[in-house]
């Protein structure tokens, strides 16, 4: 397979992946409004802890660096929290 032809699929991986993102992100600021009106705070550390060690945990699975992803869902997190807030 050509370099060109690996490019181009990495891009369309790339568009899934900011579908995905876009959709999570989605998710998020209902979740935000659903807090708010039931007077919850935006930050919840149980739940974003669960979240990181469910993502290194299928890092490992997926035999990914755990500190990659737990760098990348770390900011999505931050993102997803001022999202609802």
């Amino acid at each position: 397979m050509s370099i060109d032809k690996l490019r181009k699929q990495i891009d369309e991986i790339d568009e899934e992946i900011l579908t995905l993102i876009a959709k999570r992100m989605q998710k998020a600021k209902k979740i935000g409004e659903i807090k708010r009106t039931k007077g919850l705070k935006i930050k919840d550390n149980e739940r974003e802890r669960e979240v990181i060690e469910k993502w290194k945990r299928k890092a490992k699975e997926l035999n990914l660096s755990k500190e990659f992803v737990e760098k990348i869902v770390k900011e999505i997190i931050r993102e997803s929290r001022d999202v609802q807030g």
